[in-house]
């Protein structure tokens, strides 16, 4: 059983993992949306979790710890398996209580016991997939469900000692080109786990100009992304992305925010603990359209200033 759990558990994503995505006005929102902790395997651990019913009625909920699908967990999603339910791989998972009502807008919380098994080792991954539908004072015959989601569970074994490392394998940007006129562009920074246990990450970029001046940081994400065993993942930064919607052209874009010549930027991947990478990718920029009409402009003023003299 121990190698079973470690194979099926030794995954991690970011996101809440939902089998129906209900609407923002149809939902049930959780905090936390994701437990991150340490377990110490045979010692129970308690957490809170509390659900806050945005649906606008009423609604009946059963929460149930179930496995995770994550074929698709390197691009960061998850599905619940809902027929894991109530099986051995997640007994280590109890919720208290596991079935309640919840008026609108109503908070309600339920206790998250974690138990590891004794002879667990590595990483444990699951998720609370939590049912609702609606509750009807006239309902009759078979009520809808509205939706499935739930928090997912990272439980990471604390007596481990499991070496931690991976590297960036590369650092590019978007389209693969290093000649730009203006801005926005994006960065596309790829990172390979070599570990035997997930990496939370965090990713971001430092951008450099000629003089060796910081003139741009920008981060990839406030919550830690999680790379799995074995598995790379690539992160795209945006540089200058809240400006880039309200330029209608090249030109605008380099009247705008005017750039030239060269400027290095490098990404940094971290865990926050023994995992630092770093790489650098030097990128350039010709305002062609700006050099273009500086160029006319300076022509005029030159051919004005003859006509004047000869005058």
């Amino acid at each position: 059983m121990n190698n079973r759990l470690t194979t099926l558990f030794l995954v991690a994503v970011c996101v809440v993992g939902a089998v129906i995505t209900p609407t923002e006005a149809d939902a049930l929102t959780f905090a936390p949306e994701r437990f991150v902790t340490e377990v110490y395997p045979g010692v129970p651990q308690t957490e809170e979790l509390t659900l806050l019913n945005e649906t606008g009625e009423t609604v009946s909920v059963q929460l149930e710890p179930v496995l995770l699908d994550t074929q698709q967990a390197t691009e960061g999603t998850a599905r619940f398996l809902l027929d894991t339910a109530g099986s051995a791989d997640v007994a280590w998972i109890a919720v208290s209580p596991d079935q309640l009502t919840i008026g609108p807008g109503e908070t309600r919380s339920v206790d998250v016991t974690f138990t590891a098994p004794a002879t667990s080792s590595g990483s444990l991954m699951a998720g609370i997939a939590t049912t609702f539908r609606p509750v009807r004072s006239d309902e009759t015959g078979n009520i809808g469900v509205i939706g499935v989601t739930g928090p997912l569970i990272f439980a990471e074994n604390a007596t481990g000692d499991i070496k931690k490392e991976g590297a960036i394998t590369s650092l590019t940007t978007t389209g693969g080109s290093t000649w730009f006129t203006h801005l926005p562009i994006s960065f596309e920074v790829s990172f390979a786990n070599t570990s035997e246990v997930h990496l939370p990450t965090s990713v971001s970029l430092e951008v450099h100009d000629l003089f060796g001046r910081l003139t741009e940081r920008i981060e990839m994400n406030e919550d830690q992304y999680i790379v799995l065993p074995h598995t790379s993942r690539t992160f795209t930064l945006p540089w200058d992305a809240k400006q880039s919607k309200e330029r209608s052209s090249g030109f605008i874009g380099e009247l705008v925010q005017p750039l030239i010549g060269p400027f290095t930027v490098t990404a940094t991947v971290s865990d926050n603990a023994s995992v630092v990478e770093t790489a650098q990718v030097t990128v350039w920029f010709v305002p062609w359209r700006l050099m273009v009409l500086v160029g006319a402009l300076l022509f005029l003023i030159v051919g004005a200033r003859r006509r004047l003299r000869r005058v």
